[in-house]
């Protein structure tokens, strides 16, 4: 059983713009929106990528609304069993993205109910199914939750699973909670800038080296076409990014983690933790995981492009040069 609980989005995306408009101006594109947040997007991309959806559970907090029903609604479309903790008198979250040609993505968030989502909802179901891996998406944005982090992750590990956490920029809050939970944390997920911010090192490969004396064995840091650098026991590595072409970035680093889940527990089937993958498996997972990450990126929404079919094509075609071009760093 693998348990994913995080921050749920509805996101609006406005995409293929020449331009970001001036005051007053209007400027044509492609506007859609589509369910978002870690927790969703994750969840999604597993049941897309052949995870058994009798093994998957979702929580996430939404507010009692049109927009926690079309989350609730369309989890269940995609086959993803979940339990949404709906909260009274509190919206559920919206994100404004603009994606300008060649410029990044710009985010406007109204947080909503992942501010308030309660610690003791996500330990009830960890008591309940006893998760072989647990997975926390957007910590920094679930104030409540994320004060009581590392309870949450200590109970979880006392129970037998592993502990993945996933990060965004903390919204009214300091990086203290993440650092009190560091050393309950398995794997752990972000990307360079929030690297850089977490330990106050602006290299990467520094920043990777502090995060991993912090708590987590497993440390991965993305960034985008740059790539990304992955730590395990016994190796560093850096990663090459696929040659793809891009239409929306949403969502690319859920799916990167949804893979990593995914070969995980398969591995966890076959008694075999991540500490006793050798390297050169790891090399294998993380270049399905950067596939996944890409793939994401070919298509508009977090969640609209990643499948099996349209990853393993992806391997086939790039998999060999992407694999020659995977350093491991002294």
């Amino acid at each position: 059983m693998v348990l994913i609980t995080g921050i749920a989005v509805i996101d609006v995306i406005g995409s293929g713009f020449a331009r970001v408009a001036e005051p007053g101006e209007l400027v044509y594109g492609s506007v859609r929106y589509s369910l978002g947040g870690h927790a969703c997007n994750v969840s999604v991309d597993l049941a897309q990528l052949g995870f058994p959806k009798s093994q998957l559970r979702a929580v996430f907090p939404a507010g009692r609304d049109i927009f926690g029903g079309y989350l609730v609604d369309t989890l269940k479309k995609r086959g993803v069993v979940s339990e949404p903790v709906l909260l009274p008198g509190i919206p559920t979250s919206l994100d404004l993205i603009l994606v300008a040609k060649g410029q990044d993505r710009r985010f406007h968030v109204d947080p909503g109910a992942n501010v308030a989502m309660p610690a003791d909802a996500v330990m009830a179901l960890i008591k309940k199914y006893r998760p072989r891996l647990f997975y926390a998406g957007g910590t920094g944005l679930m104030k409540a939750m994320d004060a009581r982090l590392d309870d949450v992750l200590k109970l979880a590990r006392s129970l037998g699973a592993l502990t993945f956490v996933d990060i965004v920029s903390p919204y009214r809050q300091t990086w203290a909670f993440l650092r009190r939970a560091l050393p309950q944390i398995d794997i752990f997920h972000c990307n360079t800038d929030e690297a850089a911010e977490i330990t106050g090192v602006s290299q990467p490969r520094p920043a990777l080296d502090k995060l991993r004396g912090l708590g987590p064995k497993f440390v991965f840091l993305t960034s985008g076409a740059q790539g990304g650098l992955a730590g395990l026991p016994g190796a560093t590595l850096h990663l090459p990014a696929f040659s793809i072409t891009a239409k929306d970035p949403t969502g690319a680093g859920d799916a990167f983690s949804a893979a990593l889940i995914l070969k995980i527990y398969r591995s966890l089937r076959r008694g075999i933790g991540p500490a006793d993958i050798p390297v050169k498996d790891w090399k294998a997972i993380l270049l399905y995981a950067s596939a996944c990450g890409a793939v994401c990126c070919t298509g508009l929404g977090a969640t609209t492009s990643v499948t099996e079919e349209k990853v393993e094509s992806l391997v086939r075609r790039q998999g060999r040069a992407f694999s020659r071009a995977v350093m491991t760093l002294g």
